[in-house]
């Protein structure tokens, strides 16, 4: 009996090791993983009570009736949102599911059925070292799939939880979308990266998100709709107030009318900009275009009353810098055309995936005439800019002018972004 239990007992434990081999997904390639996750992944894009876009991120599909995970301040400004798939496809969401805002997750259930899911993982099995893949939307660019290694899994008191350092790169328009680990499970939710930190990059453990999930509301909720940001020193206003004041501004009637007729400046531009004043009848438009892989030109120009001033545009050429990860830089300087006024000869435009930043009127002005400085800063993310103007007076004294608005995509247009992407 003793030797029929000692050679039995090999057996069991061979039995047992095949057992805990099958329960482990075997590893996939990261072409697998994409492929997989295709249809899975979408664009969040949310709106303002008016409908015009204001910000956009990413999300992924873990229910086959529509129920998306994201990040939090994805959705967190805005009154309704619609997720658009890499086919093209596009459909409204319902409402919220449920949301933690301290950890930075939310749940939203988009209206159609039948869709394409990502399977979750366990994140408390997360190691340090382990290779995961990063699928998301910067800058609107569908689908970029991106790799690397988790890095620490760090406690950060201030941000209510644990978060999984990466070194796969993610940028604005990446917030909310999955992280894998080589099974092609969901480990992470990507939702952070640090300016100037070289792949400093953080996701959500994907276990944080799993109470959200079993929430069983009578009802959806609607968005958060919390106020835009502001400096301590702006004005009070609301995003809805500032679009309002917008639409119906005579300048944004000119740009409509423009842009039915199909005026070349206005349509081939890529942003049209509208102070807050409800009264102006002046925007900016920013034409900007990639020459070749190494170039890029921005022409930015000024419409009042309808008209455009041709003369008076300023033209901004210099050496495009891509990194790796989809997103583009650039700092133009003015063309050679432009040198020729000394008012000119320094401005700058600065391209990034963060911000824009215009510098005018800084040259060497000959006297008699006056320099008039204008530094002009958008926020990409949500459009929103200010310019700030000083004018000259001949006694020295100067005045001060502090403009803000927001720009907006013109439709059927591409950014440099994407330009990019279609260059050979």
């Amino acid at each position: 009996m003793l030797r029929f239990v000692t050679k039995l007992l090999p057996a069991i434990f061979l039995v047992a090791a095949l057992a805990a081999a099958q329960s482990i997904p075997p590893q996939k390639s990261i072409t697998a993983i994409a492929k997989a996750a295709n249809g899975a992944v979408v664009s969040i894009v949310m709106s303002g009570k008016n409908g015009n876009p204001i910000a956009q991120g990413s999300g992924f599909i873990v229910s086959k009736d529509g129920l998306i995970v994201t990040n939090y301040h994805v959705i967190a400004e805005g009154t309704s949102a619609v997720v658009k798939l890499p086919d093209g496809a596009f459909y409204l969401v319902d409402g919220v599911l449920a949301f933690d805002k301290a950890r930075d997750i939310a749940v939203i259930k988009a209206h159609g059925e039948k869709f394409r899911t990502l399977a979750l993982g366990d994140s408390d099995r997360v190691q340090v070292g382990q290779e995961v893949v990063a699928i998301g939307n910067p800058l609107s660019l569908e689908s970029t799939v991106s790799n690397g290694i988790v890095s620490s899994i760090r406690s950060i008191d201030e941000k209510g939880g644990k978060y999984l350092q990466i070194t796969a790169p993610i940028s604005p328009g990446s917030s909310g979308g999955p992280l894998f680990n080589m099974e092609g499970q969901v480990v992470g939710v990507t939702t952070m990266y640090i300016k100037g930190g070289e792949n400093l990059n953080f996701a959500i453990p994907i276990n944080d998100a799993k109470p959200l999930l079993e929430t069983h509301s009578a009802k959806l909720q609607n968005f958060p709709n919390e106020p835009e940001p502001t400096p301590a020193n702006a004005p009070p206003s609301t995003t809805g107030e500032v679009l309002a004041s917008q639409v119906n501004s005579p300048a944004y009637r000119y740009y409509q009318e423009l842009l039915k007729n199909e005026d070349s400046i206005i349509s081939g531009s890529t942003y049209a900009c509208f102070e807050d004043d409800p009264q102006s009848k002046t925007f900016m438009v920013i034409w900007a275009s990639i020459m070749n892989k190494r170039t890029m030109n921005v022409i930015t120009y000024t419409n009042t009353n309808g008209v455009s001033d041709e003369d008076g545009a300023l033209d901004f050429e210099g050496q495009l810098m891509p990194s790796i990860d989809g997103s583009l830089f650039a700092t133009l300087h003015t063309t050679i055309a432009y040198k020729i006024d000394l008012g000119h000869d320094t401005d700058t435009f600065e391209w990034g995936p963060d911000k824009l930043t215009m510098k005018t009127g800084f040259g060497k002005v000959t006297p008699p005439l006056l320099p008039t400085t204008l530094e002009f800063n958008m926020q990409r993310s949500t459009g929103r800019y200010i310019e700030n103007v000083i004018v000259y007076s001949p006694d020295g004294s100067a005045t001060t002018a502090n403009i803000r608005g927001k720009c907006i995509r013109i439709p059927d247009t591409r950014t440099p972004e994407e330009q990019y992407l279609f260059l050979k």
